[in-house]
């Protein structure tokens, strides 16, 4: 009997070296720094807060405008939104291939952040002014765009660390805005 300890002895190293690489390959592998929830949340908040209150001290006819607009054809303006937030890109990074358009698509990236910026903005305010109005028991008042542009940013912050739900629901919200502001630019161009 003593020949069969070897062979045992080998299984049982060669099994427990298996369980080992097992172990160590179902470990997940930070690649990316990740921030913490509360700073992603409290960063979020202060864009929302800071762009958020620039647009409606700026432009609140606008702003209830944009929120009204999308209200009324939120299919059309989630669908301007992707063709805004894809297509634009995909225009700008095709023309970004040559020298010539380089110089196009540099001043065309400006404009699509400034873009996205205000889209942002609306969609929090839309945001505010939507769950507002739901809390409130009350579909046909217009909350103040300051409450709604603060509930907006607050529920924002709270999406924003999420998991999955959250950044579902902020990519819905924030094409929509992107849209209406994209679908806004189109008819004063045309």
């Amino acid at each position: 009997m003593v020949p069969l300890r070897k062979p045992l002895a080998a299984s049982l190293g060669l099994v427990s070296l298996l369980a080992f690489a097992g172990v160590t390959s179902a470990q997940t592998v930070e690649t990316t720094q990740q921030f913490s929830p509360v700073f992603r949340g409290l960063t979020t908040f202060f864009v929302d807060i800071v762009v958020g209150g620039i647009l409606v001290a700026a432009l609140p006819a606008y702003t209830r405008d944009s929120i009204s607009e999308i209200r009324d054809d939120p299919g059309g303006s989630f669908l301007w939104g992707l063709l805004v937030g894809i297509g634009g890109l995909v225009a700008l990074v095709v023309l970004a291939i040559t020298i010539i358009g380089l110089l196009v698509a540099i001043p065309g990236f400006v404009a699509f952040f400034v873009v996205a910026l205000v889209g942002g903005a609306v969609a929090t305010v839309f945001l505010g002014s939507t769950v507002t109005r739901v809390l409130s028991g009350r579909s046909q008042s217009r909350p103040s765009l300051g409450i709604a542009l603060v509930v907006g940013a607050f529920v924002a912050a709270v999406l924003s660390v999420v998991p999955l739900v959250g950044g579902l629901v902020l990519f819905v919200v924030d094409t929509l805005g992107l849209g209406v502001v994209g679908r806004t630019l189109y008819r004063s161009y045309a």
